[in-house]
């Protein structure tokens, strides 16, 4: 049996790997020991076996001593680096609010009319409703001055195409006309069912649904103005909501002539009207203003006869939209704080090859 040799060999670990003090001329040392010691017993010398390898110790330089690797951006790759080291660089990548728009109190100001605009509708058209169930206003009168107004309109159409020497398309015209022709002839039918058809159901329910359906319609309106002629959806929406208002409320009128008289002037109001406004917005912004004001002052006149104190909430309403809403939303703007830096995902480049 060979004889125990205390070779003096020290081993230290770090974080940054396993660091051998010992040099190599020790090693050297306790080998030639070995060998002859273990010649005689006809055993293999150290240097027959395989060496134990030294990481980090080259030449006898210790790795504590050897200059690091250059730190990468890198996660799945073994570095001399902790998990949480980053360099001095990494911050210059750092950018606030890059994609934040800063808005102007007077662009917000006029957008915000088309909320203004539809609102103000809405309120008129239940004024209406209200005169013609307490009989100030006859059917009769309600479908002639909603003709009239729709005449105008298309006329109205008609002479911003041609300041704006835009092609009429008769087609769509024609198609139109006989749509609408069409259409009404079916609504007249359908009066006398529409009049009866909530007569089983309390006067309380028909008011609270027709505001959860009037809310639903202000929510989901189409304010945008770069669609004139499809309705798509949330706007699809916004009208289906009015048509089943209006169905609700003209369900509760005593003639015939008068249920055919609303729904025809709520069809003109919900699905028209907001054709031309949005037309009209595109057109001319100072013409988008004018109708504003022109529709929160009908509203609050007609509402001054029915209730004053709807109309004064009306008016702090309309005011807080327009003008208190945009400084709010300017004020809020100095707690934005969005951040984007090298930590964000990394986002593919998709390329399109077209054949």
């Amino acid at each position: 049996m060979p004889p125990r040799l205390n070779v003096p060999f020290r081993s230290r670990r770090r974080d940054t790997g396993a660091e051998y003090t010992a040099p190599l001329s020790a090693l050297q040392d306790a080998d030639d020991v070995l060998g002859a010691a273990t010649a005689s017993d006809g055993f293999a010398p150290l240097t027959a076996l395989a060496r134990p390898q030294l990481p980090g110790a080259v030449a006898g330089v210790p790795l504590s001593l050897r200059p690091r690797r250059p730190w990468r951006k890198l996660l799945y790759i073994q570095q001399d680096y902790p998990d949480d080291y980053v360099d001095s660089t990494f911050l210059r990548e750092l950018q606030k609010n890059a994609n934040v728009r800063m808005y102007d109190y007077r662009t917000v100001v006029l957008q915000t009319t088309v909320v203004t605009q539809h609102m103000s509708s809405i309120m008129v058209f239940i004024a209406v409703f209200i005169n013609l169930y307490r009989g100030a206003l006859t059917g009769s009168a309600l479908l002639w001055c909603s003709s009239a107004t729709t005449v105008v309109g298309f006329v109205a159409w008609d002479m911003l195409r041609l300041a704006l020497k835009t092609p009429v398309q008769r087609i769509v015209r024609l198609g139109l006309i006989k749509g609408a022709v069409l259409f009404a002839l079916l609504l007249f039918g359908l009066s006398p069912i529409l009049r009866t058809l909530t007569e089983d159901t309390s006067s309380d329910t028909i008011w609270a649904m027709t505001v959860i359906f009037f809310c639903v319609n202000l929510a989901f309106h189409d304010y945008s103005t770069g669609n004139l002629t499809n309705i798509r959806f949330p706007g699809s929406v916004s009208l289906n909501a009015a048509v089943l208002a209006s169905v609700l409320l003209a369900s509760q009128l005593d003639s015939n002539t008068s249920v055919f008289a609303f729904l025809s002037f709520a069809l003109k109001w919900f699905a028209l009207f907001p054709i031309f406004r949005r037309h009209l917005k595109r057109v001319s912004a100072a013409a988008s203003v004018a109708t504003t004001v022109v529709l929160a002052l009908v509203a609050a006149t007609m509402f001054m006869y029915i209730s004053r104190a709807i109309a004064m909430l009306f008016v702090l309403g309309t005011l807080f939209i327009t003008f208190g809403c945009p400084l709010w939303l300017i004020w809020v703007q100095r707690y934005k704080n969005e951040i984007h830096g090298p930590w964000d995902e990394a986002r593919p480049v998709v390329h399109h090859y077209f054949n």
